[in-house]
């Protein structure tokens, strides 16, 4: 079973030939693997020029500008051949043995659409950083509570992914997210789990995860409504939390809160409102004009 990954890049010359080892110099490499690299400026091209060199029959490099991480995705996807396809983000890592399980476990199911896996974070030098918080068996309905799925865990049948459509390239942070939910929503019994490591997700400060921190909760929200889901409070309190520990940009809180307005309603509004203002761990909040009366 042939198998096609798809990996947009910029600018992460140090991890992206951890990553490409991972998925081609293995015993159960992928088959195909084409990079889109948004003309990086830090030796990418050098690394990509020497794998290119080692791996000539399945490994391509299109080096272009793009229109963002959905539009590169889309263009990949558009010329792969595999009967499974996936994407690897440039500064992750998949675990030993993980195309090899896939393998397995879709040939042993022919009827699933996609299958996804455990996962570990690491830091930019590699160290553990925890589980990823997966769901086995997670249903379209989980997802309200936050992502319990691990995007580079995930491979699809090709004819799956060509069924769900393109990636929304309007979203820059959480197309991975609404493709889950189109796909949960399509597929319901025939999404698979492999109940070992299969990847591990780099997290570090020039992550996009990291670095557009507001606009992860925003697009967030936003898809969930979209898809018909509830956007329970948890989600712009976990902003502010992690503006109290300075982890998130207190600039980003009005962008959030908006969000949570237009997902969850005006009542849900005023009651976040109250909560941020009673409590002195927020206080990073109180003097912002979105959390005055003012402002509503």
């Amino acid at each position: 079973m042939r198998i096609s990954l798809v990996m947009p890049s910029f600018n992460q010359g140090r991890f992206i030939a951890r990553a490409l080892a991972s998925v081609l110099d293995t015993a159960d490499a992928a088959d195909q693997v084409i990079v889109l690299d948004n003309l990086s400026t830090d030796g990418t091209s050098d690394v990509l020029a020497g794998l290119t060199a080692r791996h000539p029959d399945r490994l391509t490099v299109l080096r272009a500008a793009d229109g963002g991480q959905a539009e590169a995705l889309n263009r990949g996807f558009a010329r792969v051949t595999g009967d499974l396809v996936g994407w690897l983000n440039a500064d992750d890592v998949l675990a030993d043995g993980a195309l090899a399980r896939m393998r397995a476990l879709f040939d042993a199911r022919p009827g699933l659409a996609l299958a996804h896996g455990q996962a570990r974070w690491i830091d930019a030098a590699g160290r553990d950083l925890g589980a990823y918080p997966v769901l086995p068996d997670g249903q379209k309905y989980d997802f309200h509570e936050g992502c319990f799925v691990c995007q580079p865990t995930v491979l699809l049948r090709r004819a799956a992914l060509q069924a769900l459509g393109p990636l929304d390239e309007a979203l820059e942070t959480a197309m991975d997210l609404d493709l889950w939910l189109r796909a949960w929503a399509r597929y319901p019994g025939k999404i698979g789990f492999v109940p070992e490591v299969q990847a591990l997700q780099r997290l570090h400060g020039g992550a996009k995860t990291e670095r557009l921190r507001a606009l992860v909760f925003v697009e967030s929200m936003q898809v969930l409504h979209r898809h018909g889901l509830g956007v329970p409070e948890r989600w712009p309190l976990s902003y502010a939390e992690e503006v109290a520990a300075g982890t998130a940009p207190a600039d980003g809180w009005p962008a959030v809160r908006a969000a949570y307005g237009a997902a969850a309603g005006p009542e849900a509004l005023v009651a976040l409102d109250a909560r941020i203002a009673a409590d002195s761990a927020f206080a990073a909040l109180h003097s912002h004009p979105s959390s005055s009366s003012r402002a509503r």
